[in-house]
C-alpha cells in the first residue's frame, strides 16, 4: 500500500483545508453588507469552518513535526505559526488581518498545489508505489 505517501497527501490536505478556509472567511466578511447576512454566514458558515479548520491545523503541524525532512511542510507550518501570532496580537488594523490571511491563503495553496501537482510525483514515482 501507499502509506508513506498518504502521509504527506494527509498533510498538505489539511494545510490546503486551512488555506482554503482562511481565504473564504475573510472573502464571507468583505462580502457580506449588512449585519443580518453577515451574522448568518458567521455562524452558519464561517464557524463550523473554523472549528474544523483549527482541527486540520493541528493534525497539519503534527504531521508536519513528524515529516520534519520534508521542506514544503516546513514552510507551511513557519508561514502557519507566524500567521496565527501575527492575528493573534492584541494591536493591529483590520487591513493588517485581512492582508495576512489572504497572504496566508494564497502562500499555503500554492505550496499544496505544489505538492499535488509537482513535487509528489517526483518523491513517490510511479515504479516506486508497485
Amino acid at each position: 500500500m501507499k502509506t508513506g505517501r498518504l502521509k504527506y497527501d494527509f498533510a498538505y490536505g489539511c494545510f490546503s483545508f486551512c488555506g482554503t478556509t482562511t481565504l473564504l472567511i475573510t472573502i464571507i466578511g468583505k462580502a457580506a453588507k449588512d449585519d443580518n447576512t453577515s451574522a448568518l454566514l458567521g455562524f452558519f458558515v464561517a464557524l463550523p469552518l473554523a472549528f474544523a479548520s483549527f482541527a486540520a491545523l493541528v493534525a497539519a503541524l503534527v504531521l508536519s513535526m513528524m515529516l520534519w525532512r520534508h521542506w514544503p511542510l516546513l514552510i507551511l507550518s513557519a508561514l502557519t505559526v507566524l500567521s496565527v501570532a501575527v492575528i493573534a496580537m492584541v494591536h493591529g488594523s483590520e487591513a493588517l488581518y485581512n492582508s495576512v490571511a489572504i497572504v496566508y491563503g494564497v502562500g499555503v495553496v500554492a505550496t499544496t498545489g505544489l505538492w499535488f501537482l509537482i513535487l509528489r510525483k517526483r518523491h513517490f514515482p510511479e515504479s516506486v508505489e508497485e
